[in-house]
């Protein structure tokens, strides 16, 4: 089967032809509304006649943690997802054309959604019981109409078709219809009447209410209580018929229960009985007996249950081998595909809709099309982001992820090409920079120097370092190279970048530890295009004419400088020359910045500050704090040292970097890549999951979580 990652490709309509009904137990292959297959996702946008949505491919955001939570839409076509560390997505197609969307909410307990033309409405319950109703626009935009406080907790919620509406279970075990904006409409509540769970029909006028209540030898007791809804008029929810009473010996969870589209009849896992799982359909309507179907599936594993069609049944249990499609009236069975064998979730994370079967694998989506028997997995190949590089102009942005490809794509409001640059799996880039708008510098794990053609993928020239590379620094407007190396001299590599070739490398090993370029010289050292700091806080400035002159170890041994008496030695320099760092002042810890003449300070709230990172223009300047709870950015004005803003993550950074034009802030972590504003850290723009895939079968890595919370999430 045939994966698209391209976000630029064409979109492949796909024909769906007719097939006539010879068998009338067998489903029709060819029904109408089933999606298209892996083969028909789009990419780039997609056609509305292939089956797809009609608004652009857009980044989307990768779940880092293993999918725990589904919800499906009651027409199948989108779904609501969480993962263990805590992230929701709203996928908002499940034919793969579009990527999934983070929703502002961690950790919901209860999640629902529905259609609202070509928005979507979507309600969340946190785990105190308080909610939201979230609306997502058709550009993807997740917008929290309302709030629900936890002070009147909620079990959950379900989302009425048109999404207008929701249906609320309440924990003192009232019913209530609230509107978009969480006002009460509705209420059914009743003395002694204490549902624990709901079902909603497919076209959201009836309900049904779950009852459970525990008895001996493990089996539960369930009252089934039909419910009707109103809308028309003065809205109403009441009581629609007679309950109907079943003891299963398993106890209903959300995959072993499920209501029929029609709300007319209730599928039940019942128990195992020595050879295959029974299953039992119970009739709402009238004083009609209940059928007993069978499923074949190991005894360890419950199926889970849910109706593709009023009268036809999906089963599918996490043994390995397939699902069952069940026709109720004839009791016949169908084989369908199923996910692998995942023995954490025994494929009870799974839902229904319309004729779609959803399940998790890990952080990816298997999607059923239950009448065609094609099957496909939504997912992104990787997460990390190891390097990023801002353009000069601050019209690109260039990202590393693990075993490649170098993603390149524009940063704001431009329109110029996407571009993938493959790299060598066994040797990937290490560090991305560009070295003017049309090229990028790719150098690699074993210090091989390559300047690339972005456009075209075209290589125009190449040099090395031998490896242990450490550092990479880039001053597009001299057109200088900085390549700093871990070695018992800490020696480093200056190039010069001239008619898109390298000159050079000029060595410089005066066993400094923090390096960097400058491009308006330094106080008392105009003339200065590099600077060194060695283990003994002693301070080197190098002209370009001394680098070419090829100094020798007793010339640059005479070139140092040493700090101030009680002067702390600096975290950084920036482009000017002025000196980064922190100090205990015999009181607090203090940021400063020292640009010779005199010393501006601020106090900061502990000492946790690891690296500064000055901005190119000097305006700006970034502490990277370490903490027990992992890493967070704050970003500061060099004259008055305020804080601008922060960002915490509680991930570790692989980089941070800044844009040329000291605009923007780019941040490259084990959960994404994301730019910020420097002025006011608005997102300008974020990734956080590379080349998003439809394909016939889960990569190994679909099980390969970092649970920890990404980058991009609200």
């Amino acid at each position: 089967m045939k994966r698209h990652s391209r976000p630029l490709a064409l979109v492949l309509a796909l024909g769906l032809g007719s097939a006539c009904k010879t068998d009338p137990d067998r489903p029709d292959t060819h029904a109408p509304g089933s999606g298209p297959t892996a083969s028909g996702a789009a990419d780039g946008g997609s056609d509305p006649g292939a089956g797809g949505s009609k608004h652009p491919r857009r980044p989307g955001v990768a779940h880092s943690g293993a999918i725990d939570k589904i919800a499906v839409s009651a027409d199948g076509a989108g779904a609501v997802t969480s993962d263990l560390a805590g992230g929701a997505r709203l996928w908002a197609a499940l034919d793969g054309s579009q990527e999934p969307i983070a929703l502002p909410i961690r950790a919901p307990q209860s999640m629902s959604l529905a259609r609202d033309g070509e928005a979507w409405t979507v309600f969340l319950v946190d785990a105190s019981g308080g909610a939201k109703i979230v609306s997502v626009d058709a550009s993807g935009r997740a917008r929290t109409q309302a709030e629900l406080a936890p002070f009147a907790p909620l079990f959950e919620g379900h989302v009425l078709p048109g999404g207008k509406h929701v249906v609320a279970l309440f924990r003192d075990h009232t019913i209530r219809v609230l509107d978009a904006a969480g006002k009460e409409l509705a209420r059914l509540e009743e003395r002694k009447f204490r549902p624990g769970s709901l079902r909603l029909s497919a076209d959201g006028k009836r309900v049904l209410a779950v009852i459970a209540t525990p008895e001996g030898s493990g089996a539960t007791k369930l009252e089934l209580q039909p419910l009707a809804i109103t809308l028309d008029g003065k809205a109403s929810i009441q009581r629609a018929g007679s309950p109907k009473l079943f003891t299963p010996t398993v106890a209903p969870a959300p995959s072993t229960l499920a209501l029929s589209p029609d709300g007319m009849r209730v599928a039940v896992v019942d128990r195992w009985n020595g050879t295959q799982w029974d299953i039992v359909v119970v009739e709402l309507d009238g004083d009609v007996p209940e059928k007993r179907l069978t499923m074949t599936a190991a005894a360890h594993t419950v199926p889970g249950v849910g109706f593709v069609s009023p009268t036809r049944v999906m089963a599918s249990a996490n043994d390995g081998s397939v699902s069952w499609l069940i026709d109720v009236e004839s009791k016949a069975l169908f084989p369908r595909s199923a996910p692998p064998q995942d023995f954490n979730t025994q494929l009870r994370v799974q839902g229904f809709g319309a004729d779609r079967h959803v399940a998790a694998h890990g952080s990816w989506l298997y999607v059923s099309e239950v009448a065609s028997r094609q099957h496909r997995f939504l997912g992104y190949r990787s997460l990390q982001a190891t390097s990023l590089a801002i353009s000069p102009n601050s019209t690109s942005i260039a990202a590393v992820y693990p075993q490649g490809p170098v993603w390149v794509e524009p940063l704001s409001g431009s329109a110029h090409a996407v571009a993938e640059l493959p790299t060598d799996p066994f040797n990937g880039v290490f560090k991305v920079r560009f070295a003017d708008e049309d090229h990028l510098l790719l150098v690699d794990g074993m210090g091989g120097v390559r300047m690339t053609h972005w456009r075209t993928g075209k290589t125009v020239a190449e040099a090395g370092v031998n490896g242990s590379v450490r550092s990479v620094q880039v001053d597009n407007t001299r057109g200088l190279l900085l390549i700093d190396r871990h070695s018992t001299v800490n020696d480093s590599r200056l190039f010069e970048l001239r008619d898109h070739q390298f000159r050079g490398p000029y060595i410089v090993a005066d066993l400094s530890y923090r390096t960097g370029l400058l491009s308006a010289g330094a106080p008392g050292q105009p003339d200065a295009v590099m600077w060194t700091l060695d283990s003994a806080n002693r301070l080197r400035f190098y002209t370009l004419a001394e680098l070419r002159s090829d100094l020798s170890d007793d010339e640059v041994k005479r070139k140092a400088i040493d700090l101030k008496p009680g002067q702390v030695a600096p975290l950084a320099l920036d482009r000017e020359g002025r000196q980064y760092g922190v100090r205990w002042n015999g009181n607090r810890m203090e940021l400063f910045v020292d640009n010779g003449e005199h010393v501006r300070s601020r106090a900061v709230g502990d000492g946790s500050v690891n690296e500064i990172l000055p901005s190119s223009d000097g305006k700006s300047f970034l502490a990277v704090h370490q903490r027990s709870g992992g890493m967070a950015v704050s970003v500061y004005d060099s004259d008055d040292l305020k804080e601008r803003w922060a960002m915490s993550t509680g991930t570790f950074h692989n980089e941070v970097v800044w844009s040329g034009d000291g605009r923007y802030v780019g941040v490259a972590a084990q959960t994404g890549a994301a730019v910020r504003s420097a002025a006011t850290g608005d997102t300008a723009y974020q990734r956080c999951g590379l080349d998003f895939q439809v394909t016939g079968t889960a990569p190994n890595t679909a099980l390969s979580n970092v649970n920890q919370r990404t980058i991009c999430e609200p």
